[in-house]
């Protein structure tokens, strides 16, 4: 009898090891930030969870970096177990740091509890978007009121007047567009002589106000007084760059040959606001 039950047991044991094994949770997706350091290592942490992302971009622009650079609408990267593009999903003892990722010697701790390496097409795109921030929208991004070397669009001082453009608001009331001081129908921001009394805007003093009425020299008609030279204003404006991560094909393998797989896995969205300044 109890060598039937033992039989009995054993059955019931193997009937059930049906090659399972404990999946992680893998779960990162609810988490937007994608950290980003060295030569291009993206990572992602989830508590004890980490997903890196290691590529080879050959960048021959010193001035960019990965997140700063337009990729387009998709330049591929591909992953092998052989070749210098990785994908290393890790779970930890504890919550790592950001500088877990960003050291050349890897740290002793947190200890790696189990480690998957991944297969798969890390695909990249792009959207860039420039803008001077100055409070005017423009539609026609080929319009040059001043025929400078920037459209008004990236221009901070669309009419080329030494006056930001976001200061042409004279009003305050945060729309450059509808402050026009001589009346003439042309406002501020795109009129190089916004008193209209001859003398052009960037000629006249933006501080100076030199028959004390309140009204600075250069939006006031009554006051002619000529600088020695030209104001002028080196230009700004900034660049967005989303970049969105996808990996298709990914397929994550352990030391014990057990595997994760996804068609097509989302790694997320990055956005990075650079300033481009005229030298």
């Amino acid at each position: 009898m109890n060598r039937l039950l033992i039989l009995f047991l054993l059955l019931i044991s193997l009937s059930c090891d049906d090659g399972n094994f404990d999946l992680p949770e893998f779960n990162f997706t609810a988490i937007d930030d994608i950290g980003y350091c060295g030569e291009i290592v993206l990572y992602k942490i989830n508590e004890n969870e980490v997903l890196i992302i290691e590529l080879d971009s050959n960048l021959d622009d010193t001035e960019d970096t990965f997140l700063t650079h337009d990729w387009g609408d998709e330049q591929t990267f591909t992953v092998s177990e052989s070749g210098t593009n990785k994908i290393t999903y890790r779970t930890l003892s504890e919550q790592p740091s950001s500088d877990y990722f960003c050291q050349n010697i890897p740290p002793v701790s947190p200890k790696v509890t189990n480690e998957w390496t991944g297969t798969g097409v890390v695909v990249v795109s792009t959207e860039v978007i420039e803008d001077d921030n100055d409070g005017v929208e423009e539609l026609d991004k080929e319009l040059n009121t001043d025929g400078d070397a920037y459209p008004n669009y990236i221009d901070s001082d669309d009419d080329g007047d030494g006056i930001l453009t976001s200061s042409e608001d004279i009003d305050g009331d945060g729309d450059p567009t509808n402050d026009d001081t001589n009346g003439d129908g042309i406002p501020n921001y795109l009129d190089d002589d916004d008193d209209g009394d001859g003398v052009p805007t960037k000629y006249e003093s933006s501080t100076e106000d030199a028959n004390a009425n309140d009204s600075p020299d250069y939006l006031d008609s009554d006051t002619t007084t000529r600088l020695s030279e030209a104001r002028t204003i080196k230009n700004s404006y900034q660049k967005t760059y989303k970049t969105t991560i996808i990996i298709e094909g990914l397929q994550l393998k352990n030391s014990d040959g057990n595997t994760i797989n996804y068609d097509v896995y989302e790694f997320g969205t990055k956005e990075v606001v650079k300033t481009i300044s005229e030298e």
